[in-house]
């Protein structure tokens, strides 16, 4: 009799599961770095999300609060608070972050003629050459790089989309073979 209770409440027991997705509060989508995610009330071991932002974490209790850490690059640590039902829980876990380089920063940047095309380089960037410095001239817009510590990359892609937008609108598609390759998120 006491062997049967015990099954039952271990099956039970096993059967509260969070499934969970990550996305950006930037893009709505996974965020372009990695995701960890660990459930820290009883410290289960750090889960890296696959490529869509999922995870899944089992062998909850039911009616029980649990807190959710997730951190990625750019994000830092972020806790969210959630309460299991019994059986499988769906959650999607939206990160914040506060882009420096926006769609907004992009535009008003592109109006006054400073505006940046950005790119991510490392410890030594790749110094103009004379013809970028003529393609600068040119078009009234200047490369950043940012070295090895770039913002978040949601926040780069938003910004330099919305300069490739501006860019066409105004000169059409010829710039596009006189810039340089390395400008972040140029399709």
């Amino acid at each position: 009799m006491k062997l049967t209770l015990i099954l039952v409440c271990g099956i039970s027991y096993g059967q509260t599961e969070i499934k969970g997705k990550v996305i950006s509060g930037i893009s709505g989508e996974k965020p372009i770095s990695d995701i960890y995610v660990q459930e820290l009330i009883t410290k289960q071991q750090l889960i890296l999300t696959d490529s869509l932002g999922n995870f899944r974490i089992g062998y909850l209790e039911p009616n029980k609060k649990y807190v959710i850490e997730i951190s990625a690059f750019g994000y830092g640590k972020q806790k969210f608070d959630l309460e299991t039902t019994s059986g499988i829980n769906n959650v999607t876990f939206e990160l914040k972050a506060d882009c420096e380089y926006n769609a907004e920063r992009a535009e008003s940047g592109f109006r006054n003629r400073n505006a940046n095309l950005l790119l991510v380089g490392s410890i030594a960037p790749i110094a103009n050459s004379s013809f970028d410095n003529r393609f600068e001239k040119k078009f009234g817009i200047k490369y950043f790089d940012f070295g090895c510590e770039p913002p978040i990359d949601e926040c780069i892609k938003e910004y330099n989309q919305r300069i490739f937008e501006l860019m066409d609108k105004k000169y059409g598609m010829k710039w596009r073979k006189k810039v340089r390759s390395d400008v972040e998120y140029l399709n």
